[in-house]
């Protein structure tokens, strides 16, 4: 009798929460007018877990709809030029890189009136808000962060007699020299040659102690492609080539790049966080990934780059639509949604060490990494930075210079670097100073 009565009692609680929260439900939904979010996505990610966290949002949010405009690529970059053309979503999730040039644009909401009431704000990683915080205006919620770091391969490593990663660029190249074995068609080295140079380039150029651009008070850009670090980044890239310790072709884009490195043909490499489940999934052994700070240059630091994602709502979106953009960025960014993402993540293998941008979790929660990529983590945040100032605009004239140099061994590297300042300053510099002027 008694199992009856609680087995009767606890079904009435359970009917009666069902009630209160399809009463919440209604509530919410008669308490806010329809809306239609506009959102663009890739045609990855969309597993189980993904559709029902998608399912949970809009059970929350009954007045909201999604409308999902598939774009590939990264979607964030091209934010601006559907701003223009007024196709833009509502919302997105860019890259780092993209966030000076869409402040200075004008086409970001501030986020404040939102932060302030959010009760999960403050657990956010101060050094990470402060990124995209202008004039005391938040302009994006951080969601994503990777530092740039340095992967080795182990095995490879261990073949050539080698103990552990090397700390400075001599070092790297005389490591690469002993693992480097044309007959197996294993390069001691690598880096992007044929697309996105700069990317990689501007890490060489921290470490021997400049920068391609300088910002201005005043928000404006100066070209500093001559600068002697500039140089001294060159003249190690010509060496590396040079002594053929870099992948003999050197047209292999960046997926081929990271391919190769799991599949044992590459010694080391620039080598972000968050591709170490990637290397894993195309067969690469765990024990095998090394990962460390880059090798110092001439300055003797070993500076690299935090990159990530920030969600942003579209300024031209009207007020209904960002209030429902906000909702959607807090939804994905809260505790409990950053809890499931890396629980999920943990079922299906290695976890990349990424840093989860609050205080308040860390992704180590919820996977067991190896004791140096914990270190290297902790180490990347005192030394890493935003990319160079204005790269997304002068990124592709530095692109030049570095293709000219690894591909003509007769090449100038300061000719070279002073041909493609000209040109910047010709053909783009004008125009992103009167766009970012304060």
């Amino acid at each position: 009798m008694m199992k009856k009565k609680l087995l009767a009692t606890l079904l009435t609680l359970s009917m009666t929460a069902t009630t209160l929260a399809g009463a919440a439900v209604v509530s919410a939904a008669e308490e806010h007018e329809p809306v239609e979010l506009t959102i663009w996505v890739t045609s990855r990610n969309q597993d189980d877990w993904y559709l029902s966290m998608e399912e949970k949002f809009l059970e929350e949010h009954p007045w909201i709809t999604l409308n999902k405009v598939v774009k590939e690529g990264d979607p964030g970059n091209e934010f601006y030029q559907g701003v223009a053309s007024g196709t833009a979503p509502d919302l997105v999730n860019c890259s780092f890189t993209m966030m000076d040039s869409y402040i200075a644009a004008g086409i970001l909401e501030p986020l404040n009136a939102y932060t302030d009431s959010w009760d999960e704000w403050g657990s956010f990683t101060k050094e990470y808000v402060d990124m995209f915080t202008k004039d005391d205006n938040i302009y994006g919620i951080p969601s994503t962060v990777a530092p740039m770091l340095f992967g080795y391969n182990k095995a490879l490593f261990a073949e050539a007699g080698l103990e552990a990663a090397p700390k400075t660029w001599e070092e790297a190249l005389d490591f690469a020299k002993k693992i480097n074995n044309p007959d197996n068609q294993v390069a001691g080295y690598a880096t992007l040659a044929a697309e996105w140079t700069e990317w990689f380039f501007q890490y060489y150029v921290w470490q021997a102690g400049g920068d391609l651009t300088k910002e201005n008070e005043d928000g404006t850009a100066e070209l500093t492609f001559t600068d002697p670090a500039v140089i001294e980044a060159a003249k190690y890239y010509q060496q590396l080539k040079s002594e053929g310790v870099l992948q003999s072709d050197l047209t292999l884009k960046f997926g081929d790049l990271t391919a190769d490195f799991a599949m044992g043909k590459i010694g080391m490499m620039p080598f972000a966080s968050d591709w170490v489940a990637d290397t894993v999934s195309n067969g690469m052994d765990p024990d095998d990934l090394g990962l460390c700070l880059p090798p110092a240059g001439p300055s003797g630091e070993q500076t690299t780059a935090i990159a990530g994602t920030a969600y942003v709502i579209n300024a031209k979106s009207d007020q209904a639509k960002k209030d429902a953009a906000w909702e959607y960025i807090s939804f994905y960014n809260s505790k409990d949604y950053f809890a499931s993402y890396f629980e999920n993540l943990a079922t299906k293998g290695a976890l990349s060490p990424v840093i989860i941008p609050r205080d308040d979790m860390s992704v180590t929660d919820f996977y067991d990494f190896p004791e140096e990529y914990r270190d290297v983590l902790e180490a990347a945040k005192t030394v890493g930075r935003l990319e160079f100032y204005g790269k997304a605009d002068f990124g592709s004239y530095v692109d030049r210079a570095v293709q000219k140099i690894l591909t003509d061994p007769n090449a100038d590297p300061e000719k070279e670097f002073a041909d493609a300042q000209k040109l910047c300053e010709t053909e783009a510099l004008e125009s992103f100073n009167e766009a970012n002027k304060k």
